[in-house]
């Protein structure tokens, strides 16, 4: 074949997508002319489509060597500088096709983009004005223009949609801006509308996948993200967010894919970092994990998450005071993410046992710099024993659960907690209505639960709720404090539970009370050398088994039993604690099997 037939069949071949058979043609007619820059032009622009910058631009280098004065080997040069992080060398390449091309408009647009990306407003305010100099209609430059100043940009945006109404670019601009404010509905409208112009626009598809991951849409969103990535390979975007999700199914294997080839094209991605390192702790693989919250430490030292996820693994390493230091740093940067102060108080309660005068003058330090703060305050009476009102038992109890929701299950698995099957085996088979008491995640319903009864739950946080609800055991889920909820009108109950809820309340006098003369079975934690109940330096109440013999005795109860087991593992150690059961001796009274 004769080399003009093969430039052509190349040629059509690369019009048609048909890359690697293209560039094979391109590099045999290279053998022939090696130095031809029309053919080294398009053998740069098949490596930029592939994503691999480095090669475009030594190949643009080679076909501008062969002939300096091509405007388009310069814009093209300029793409892939861009992509490659070298924004100073692609202004130089547009510069230099606008030398021999005055009129290209795209150029400046291109720089116009790489000074707003580096900050230089005026620059790139200028940049777009060249531009429309050359074309006053050029749309695109007027969007660079109003995206410069992002506070007034979803308004002029929508107003230039009206003198350019199917110019997709305004809607991608405007999916970009609502998923910045959060309003995902009207960001997938606008997703929607561009990608229905440009369904093959890598971008496109991503802040699509992204509008939809917004309102919830997960399994569409990752077909959009997967798209995206058939389209482009290196689209970052994509693979973290596609990560994240895989990720939040627990398929983990793949999630990782993602991460490990975000951090290939991008090494100081923080995101990237960050939710990889939380994938590996939750695999358990702790030291890998470290290393990477390091990282995300590094890239971004103001980050509360990162500094708050790196304290967990030195946590869970037993290294105590460093990772104190880390949650005080997130503490300091948000003091209102609660979830810091959750790991601040479990690590000074953790801290106590090796070091108790020390954990002491920490909590009080930070009691005094935060006296409004439920948890120092609690752990601040934890450590030294002081007993806490029962409003502070309660807000506490509230937003402990709150933050400890979403992991709730899987810790409780991780330190061997007995109460469920315990409780299934002393009392059988229930049938009736029965109350569960500080529910939880479901997990005492779940062992209860047969076709024969039906119970309902009370719990004090919401968020321990929403995730018993998605176990579709009760019959209804209230959230409420209990002693509120027992004080007010409530419908009988063939038994009352309770699993480790009372180890949150100090005198149980009340609840035993207003649990009467209802079958009532529960667990508490135990304490030798006690007269009747103290707060321990983890913040939860023991209490004697005399004095809730005595409490049960007085409220009425004349059938009491109870049975002495481990409740759970905490660091190493067994929890001792009992299961009572209370009952009057009447006529078809429910006994335990």
């Amino acid at each position: 074949m004769s080399y003009d037939l093969m430039f052509r069949r190349a040629i059509e071949l690369h019009e048609q997508g048909e890359f690697d058979k293209a560039e094979q043609i391109y590099r045999q007619l290279l053998e022939t002319v090696p130095e031809n820059p029309d053919i080294l032009n398009l053998l740069g622009l098949i490596a930029q489509v592939k994503g691999v910058h480095e090669e475009a631009a030594g190949l643009f280098y080679r076909a501008i060597k062969a002939d300096g004065k091509r405007a388009p080997f310069y814009f093209n040069l300029g793409i892939s500088l861009n992509c490659w992080g070298k924004s100073h060398e692609a202004i130089e390449a547009f510069s230099n096709a606008l030398r021999y091309e005055p009129k290209m408009k795209e150029a400046w647009l291109q720089i116009g983009h790489i000074r707003h990306d580096l900050g230089q407003t005026n620059q790139a305010q200028n940049a777009y004005e060249q531009a429309l100099k050359i074309d006053d209609k050029y749309c695109e430059a007027l969007i660079g223009q109003i995206m410069l100043t992002p506070e007034n940009a979803i308004s002029k945006l929508q107003e230039l949609k009206t003198k350019f109404p199917n110019e997709p670019q305004i809607g991608f601009e405007l999916s970009r801006l609502f998923l910045d404010k959060q309003e995902f509905q009207n960001a997938l409208l606008h997703a929607q509308n561009a990608a229905a112009v440009y369904p093959d626009s890598p971008e496109v598809q991503t802040v699509l996948g992204q509008a939809l991951l917004g309102v919830g849409q997960i399994g569409p969103a990752a077909t959009h993200f997967s798209h995206a990535l058939e389209l482009d390979a290196n689209n970052i975007l994509a693979h973290l967010n596609l990560a994240d999700i895989k990720s939040q199914q627990q398929e983990y294997d793949s999630a990782e894919k993602h991460y490990l080839r975000v951090l290939e094209l991008d090494r100081n991605n923080f995101a990237a970092h960050l939710n990889y390192a939380t994938l590996l702790y939750h695999e358990h693989r702790l030291s890998e994990a470290l290393e990477e919250f390091r990282h995300a430490v590094i890239i971004n030292p103001k980050s509360a998450e990162a500094s708050n996820n790196l304290g967990l693994i030195l946590k869970d390493l037993q290294e105590y005071e460093e990772a104190l230091g880390l949650f005080f740093n997130a503490y300091a940067l948000n003091p209102e993410l609660e979830e810091v102060s959750v790991n601040l108080s479990e690590t000074m309660m953790l801290y106590h046992q090796t070091d108790a005068s020390t954990a002491v003058k920490i909590a009080e330090n930070w009691l005094r710099q935060a006296p409004n703060n439920i948890f120092a305050a609690r752990t601040a009476a934890a450590l030294k024993g002081i007993p806490v009102t029962s409003a502070d038992n309660k807000a506490y109890a509230a937003k402990l659960f709150d933050n400890f929701a979403e992991h709730y299950d899987n810790t409780l698995h991780q330190i061997n907690y007995q109460l469920p099957q315990a409780f299934s085996q002393h009392l059988g088979n229930i049938s009736g209505q029965i109350l569960d008491l500080g529910c939880g995640t479901g997990l005492l319903g779940e062992a209860l639960k047969t076709p024969h009864n039906q119970i309902i739950g009370v719990d004090i946080s919401e968020a321990m709720l929403q995730q018993a609800n998605a176990k579709n055991i009760y019959q209804t889920l209230i959230n409420c404090d209990i002693l509120t909820y027992l004080s007010n009108h409530h419908p009988a109950f063939n038994l009352i539970t309770a699993a480790d809820v009372f180890c949150y309340f100090s005198d149980l006098a009340p609840v035993i009370s207003k649990c009467f003369p209802t079958p009532l079975c529960f667990s508490v934690e135990l304490a030798p050398n006690i007269t009747d109940w103290q707060l321990s330096p983890r913040g939860r109440y023991k209490h004697s088994l005399e004095y809730v013999n005595k409490l049960l005795s007085t409220a009425g109860y004349n059938h009491i039993e109870y049975k002495l087991l481990t409740l759970r593992t905490e660091n190493g150690q067994d929890v001792q604690g009992a299961i009572f059961f209370a009952n009057t001796v009447k006529e078809n009274a429910h006994e335990p099997r």
